[in-house]
């Protein structure tokens, strides 16, 4: 697998202030560190979470999957059960920690994705692909997604699709709150794609 780099644009039409970049760098790291400290199975997700992961993961197989514009190419989701360790690692690495998702995460996931596909909880994403790197079953793909990081009315959430090979991505959504309403803005930082 071949993993290219390339930092999306500034989609908010904002110059860019790099004091605030370093300020959500920090808050990014804290959340982590203070998630990876925690009890694994402890609950630590925020009431935003279920509708910004449901929010990020229908943006990601419907218009960011890979496959150029167009429909979702995908009959079925191979969701991981658990927080992606790996989603937005751009580098390759094996990401952060991770804990189960809620069941509030879980129902906002499968209503979101379920119009578009059947959608299969999963464990270990490597027990789901075949020797040549394919998911094991026709037409899928493995998606998962991180750890949403809420700053006030913005938030990051990172997010990774596999499906085959030459065929993933992994990347941080921006989302803002819009009308009471999580609003997907674009990529933010970094993109990696096989």
């Amino acid at each position: 697998m071949v993993r290219t780099r390339r930092t999306a644009g500034n989609l908010s039409g904002h110059s860019e202030r790099p004091s605030c970049m370093k300020s959500l760098t920090v808050a990014v790291a804290l959340a982590l560190v203070t998630v990876s400290c925690g009890n694994e199975t402890t609950d630590v997700a925020t009431p935003h979470a279920p509708e910004m992961m449901a929010r990020a993961l229908v943006e990601l197989v419907t218009k960011d999957h890979t496959f150029g514009t167009g429909p979702s190419p995908f009959s079925e989701y191979l969701v991981l059960d658990h927080v992606d360790p790996a989603a937005g690692d751009t580098s390759g690495g094996s990401g952060g920690s991770t804990r189960a998702l809620t069941d509030a995460e879980r129902a906002a996931i499968v209503a979101a994705l379920s119009p578009l596909g059947s959608v299969r909880w999963i464990d270990d994403p490597a027990e789901w692909r075949t020797g040549d790197l394919q998911p094991a079953v026709e037409g899928a793909a493995i998606v998962g997604v991180g750890e949403p990081v809420i700053m006030g009315s913005t938030g990051l959430v990172p997010v990774s699709l596999w499906c085959g090979g030459l065929c993933g991505t992994w990347f941080t959504y921006r989302l803002d709150l819009v009308d009471n309403e999580w609003v997907v803005i674009g990529p933010e930082g970094p993109v990696a794609i096989s």
